[in-house]
């Protein structure tokens, strides 16, 4: 796990170059504290820059940036390729006696494009990663990022023949001739949905390479610089379609015997590692089907690993304890206090560079330090829900919009009156006596979506923070095309893939990881395991007790099922109560006239009424107010206020 950057086409004196490498270098440390190296082509002004946190071949074999034994190809590599030892063994069938300098997975990756060619190379790795490689005989530099986007990959086009790329935004800070402008579509989307999505990000003329994509920059004739193509080489729509088109042939419990063989293959290529390795362990279906299958191969005591809040509406760790105590696990849990947090909340523009408004990046971070005092690597159940049918809202969205259709639009607006009728307060707390979070929210949210005109429209508003144009007045749309080859669920399914999961969980994860030199890795993610849970019917994905059935009963061979069967509660920070507690004067300073005025970017009074409504308990706001309050602390940090 790495930090990777680099220059292409710059001109400048050796000093100045020099310090714009040891500038954008010194930012990525933190994402790799254990070496720092880079490499330069005086001739192509070609410039690769690495920061290593050592995981395979801990020796100085596996420093980068890395060159090909036949001297065409040099790779800066940030990631895991878990089946690279499999890929050696293919290798060899093509070419005989390699000799193999380190045990190092880049070794594997550079020589592989060496053999096998760039494009059928890509086509066998299991992974998550994101590199930059320079083709010396073509003179052309590939971006390429892993399929779901685990690993970022920043771009920056100067439009003259000169480019930057990085894993963080930040880096970009160190060239003099970078001049960051504000892009408004980025803004939008953050408001909308509490983080930038892909290829969006905060400055204009930077991009994010999108999941599942190879860019490449070409020297063109005139000896400047231009993308020259940018290419998918994956498409979670295809493996989709693709699947729901040619379903599994076999029975459900020949299914699930696969699944676990698949799962415990993934495991198997997922526990390599030199250096100890841990979970995060909720006491949820996904965390703990790692744990249990992690166990299962593994021939010493794992290690696991949650945190807790006073809270008992937001703390599953008595959950993730008897899980734990089941498996024999060394568990380790972090108790989080509202101090905590408030010392975080002013370094998330350091640990996120762009404006992020997922509430849970505060107790991932916490966990995260806290696991990294006991190891380098951990495991987590990220993507269980986006691949197993696990969010409870795509059966509420499903049910709830198919019922409304079934009357007259005169019935669905008298229904919608009707739910904004009872206060949303009160309704809240008939939630909390029978355990489901912000019900009344819920409720009150629902009635205002009523008269949506499809399920695409109602998923959309149904996952939105602010509508568009409701606080910030810029006319911008970001929403998943449905598509009439797949039902209602999939297509939801399918929207959370190519947004929510690359462009908040995946970045959530890994921001707060690797702020504290920790890799994670997320084993539901494998793109082979996504694709067989592709092919499964619905019914085996959900059924009277929600999502993820077939997950599930595989984890009941190894879990009891009163440790797991209850309603899903989520990670996040309880921002409902500290916002009137011990953040309340946090959130009244930065919302005050002087840092929040009606005439920015943000309609003030607007984002001031909405916080008065939440002090006064008349509504649960957090969700709404957590995307302006990160905003607000982002652009202190960019002294924009």
């Amino acid at each position: 796990m790495c930090g990777i950057a680099g220059l292409v086409g710059l001109e400048g004196s050796e000093t100045q170059i020099s310090n714009i490498v040891q500038g954008m270098q010194s930012s990525l440390h933190h994402r790799g504290p254990n070496n720092k190296g880079s490499w330069r082509s005086i001739k192509d002004k070609v410039f690769f820059i690495h920061t290593r946190l050592s995981i395979l071949d801990l020796s100085k074999s596996g420093n980068q940036p890395m060159h090909s034994k036949c001297g065409r190809y040099t790779i800066s590599f940030n990631g895991e390729i878990y089946n690279h030892l499999k890929l050696r063994q293919l290798l060899k069938l093509h070419k005989q006696n390699i000799q193999w300098k380190s045990s190092s997975d880049t070794e594997t990756l550079v020589e592989s494009f060496s053999i096998l060619g760039i494009d059928k190379t890509l086509t066998f790795l299991r992974g998550m990663f994101a590199f930059s490689l320079f083709d010396q005989k073509y003179k052309k530099i590939y971006l390429v990022r892993d399929r779901y986007g685990e690993k970022p990959l920043y771009l920056l086009n100067f439009k003259n023949g000169t480019f930057a790329f990085a894993s963080e935004i930040s880096s970009f800070s160190f060239i003099p001739s970078f001049s960051p402008k504000l892009d408004l579509r980025a803004i939008s989307c953050f408001f909308q949905r509490g983080y930038i999505g892909a290829p969006l990000s905060i400055w204009e003329n930077v991009k994010k390479i999108i999941p599942g994509t190879k860019t490449v920059i070409s020297l063109s004739k005139d000896r400047k610089y231009v993308v020259s193509s940018e290419d998918r080489y994956w498409s979670a729509k295809e493996v989709a379609l693709n699947g729901q088109k040619n379903l599994y042939k076999g029975s459900y419990d020949e299914c699930k015997s696969e699944l676990e063989n698949i799962l415990l293959d993934v495991l198997k290529g997922q526990t390599l590692s030199d250096v100890p390795l841990g979970v995060f362990l909720s006491g949820g279906v996904d965390s703990s089907i790692v744990a249990a299958l992690m166990k299962k191969i593994s021939s010493q005591k794992i290690k696991t690993f949650s945190i807790g809040f006073a809270d008992q509406m937001y703390d599953e760790s008595c959950y993730a304890e008897a899980v734990a105590k089941h498996l024999n696990t060394e568990h380790v849990t972090l108790f989080a206090k509202p101090n905590d947090a408030i010392k975080l909340i002013e370094d998330m523009p350091n640990v996120y560079s762009e404006p992020f408004a997922d509430s849970s990046q505060i107790p991932t971070t916490l966990l995260s330090r806290l696991v990294k005092e006991h190891v380098t690597v951990a495991l987590s159940g990220d993507g269980g829900d986006e691949i197993f049918s696990g969010y409870s809202r795509y059966i509420f969205a499903n049910k709830s919009f198919n019922l409304l259709t079934q009357g007259p639009l005169y019935l669905r607006i008298a229904l919608a009156n009707f739910f904004q009728f009872f206060p949303p307060k009160f309704v809240n707390n008939v939630g909390e006596f029978i355990r489901i979070k912000r019900l009344g929210d819920k409720v009150y949210k629902a009635s205002n979506i009523m008269l949506s005109e499809d399920l695409e429209d109602y998923y959309d508003q149904l996952i939105t923070y602010w509508p568009n144009k409701t606080l910030v007045s810029f006319d911008e749309q970001f929403k998943y095309k449905f598509n009439k080859e797949l039902g209602g669920i999939e297509n939801m399914m399918l929207a959370d893939q190519l947004n929510y999961l690359p462009n908040d969980i995946l970045v959530k994860v890994d921001r707060a990881a690797m702020s504290h030199s920790l890799e994670t890795r997320a084993p539901l993610l494998d793109h082979i395991l996504a694709q067989f849970m592709w092919s499964t019917p619905l019914e085996w994905r959900l059924d009277q007790n929600g999502g993820k059935k077939i997950l599930r009963e595989i984890l009941y061979n190894y879990v009891p099922k009163n440790l797991i069967d209850r309603p899903k509660q989520g990670f996040g920070l309880p921002v409902n109560e500290w916002l009137r507690g011990p953040l309340k004067d946090w959130a009244i300073n930065l919302f005050d006239k002087k840092n929040l005025p009606n005439d920015g970017i943000i309609r003030g009074n607007l984002a001031r009424q909405t916080l008065d409504e939440h002090f006064k308990n008349t509504r649960n706001w957090d969700y709404r107010l957590w995307p302006i309050l990160m905003w607000q602390q982002w652009s202190i940090s960019k002294g924009l206020i």
